[in-house]
């Protein structure tokens, strides 16, 4: 059965009713082994011997990937599993990584496709619900059988960019895998305001609009700006740049930007410079904390930082620093906050037309 557009999809499902529901599960039953690249055939001790590994390492691996385990009789298992398995141990065989290291990347790709998975499907329903007012699951079915594809090919090319970026860093300077884990980075954390109130008096569907709309805009100027989202939590974003100038600009355009979108209310942001230690595509520290706290200490709509990085955005052209009241910060002790604020109606702001 092909994929329809929604409005048509909506159409059939009215009209034609169980016979038409029939057609749907025969769709995503396609789907799904189109997906899993044939149909399931093996147990996992089956698995595991047509790989030559342990039982014991197969379910570590499959667990990483973030599987649950299934029983010792279920045929849960198709080709592409063994192929994929086959690949891991066969890395560690040649001795390009060891088992904890294949570990540690299967549970990287794991986790972040369940979460780009997620994303993906819920901003499909968001559009099926926006375009036709419905919720039923069986319109995204038919739509991702004409999406699929195109989706994989972009999951792809972007992993693709990113190591790319990546490589070239390490060749142009034999340093840089140092960096990679512990290095000097500004810390950002963007807070929104009054979320707890909002998110008691808003429906559910509103406040998933709020968090949608927060989330791509600061997404969007943390990287028009130079920067990395290293993180959303639901009414936080938490990002990085190299230096604390690019972090100020990012950090003002957030606070402006906000202040003037028509759904989502003010955002407080902190800024801290200093050791991170990054780590399974997190970050972690000391200055990560301090970025924390110091968002904590902002009023709606501003921008705060320490002593130690307002030195170094000293005689930038687009910020000014002033000096607030001495605070008790906890784990940091006495600090006098810094506002940072812009330097004039002139000075820099991302643009994201």
């Amino acid at each position: 059965m092909a994929a329809a557009g929604p409005r048509r999809l909506v159409a059939a499902v009215t009209q034609a009713g169980p016979q038409t529901s029939r057609d749907l599960r025969r769709t995503a039953t396609a789907l799904e082994l189109r997906l899993l690249g044939g149909p399931r055939r093996y147990a996992r001790r089956e698995v595991a011997k047509l790989v030559g590994v342990s039982v014991l390492s197969a379910r570590k691996l499959w667990r990483a990937l973030g599987f649950a385990n299934v029983a010792e009789a279920d045929v849960a298992f198709t080709d592409a599993d063994v192929a994929a398995l086959t690949r891991v141990v066969g890395a560690v065989r040649d001795g390009l990584i060891d088992e904890p290291t294949a570990i540690a990347l299967a549970r990287a790709v794991g986790q972040t496709t369940d979460r780009l998975v997620s994303w993906q499907v819920e901003a499909l329903l968001e559009h099926l619900r926006d375009s036709v007012g419905s919720e039923g699951s069986e319109l995204a079915v038919g739509h991702l059988v004409d999406l699929v594809d195109d989706l994989e090919q972009v999951v792809v090319y972007a992993w693709r960019r990113r190591l790319a970026a990546v490589v070239a860093r390490l060749g142009a300077d034999p340093d840089a895998g140092d960096d990679l884990q512990a290095t000097d980075l500004t810390v950002g954390f963007a807070d929104l305001v009054s979320y707890t109130r909002l998110s008691q008096r808003l429906e559910q569907r509103e406040l998933g609009q709020l968090v949608q709309r927060f989330e791509g805009l600061a997404s969007d100027v943390v990287t028009a700006g130079g920067g990395r989202v290293v993180k959303t939590i639901g009414d936080e974003v938490l990002f990085t740049t190299d230096d604390p100038g690019s972090a100020a600009v990012i950090a003002l355009s957030l606070s402006e930007l906000m202040a003037i979108d028509r759904l989502v209310p003010d955002v407080r942001v902190g800024l801290a410079h200093g050791p991170v230690l990054r780590s399974l595509g997190d970050v972690y520290g000391a200055t990560v904390n301090l970025a924390s706290r110091l968002t904590a200490l902002a009023q709606p709509g501003t921008v705060v930082t320490d002593h130690a990085t307002a030195a170094r955005l000293q005689g930038h052209p687009d910020v000014v620093l002033v000096a607030q009241r001495v605070r008790q910060v906890r784990g940091f002790g006495t600090l006098t906050p810094l506002l940072i604020a812009r330097a004039g109606p002139d000075a820099r702001l991302i643009d994201l037309d």
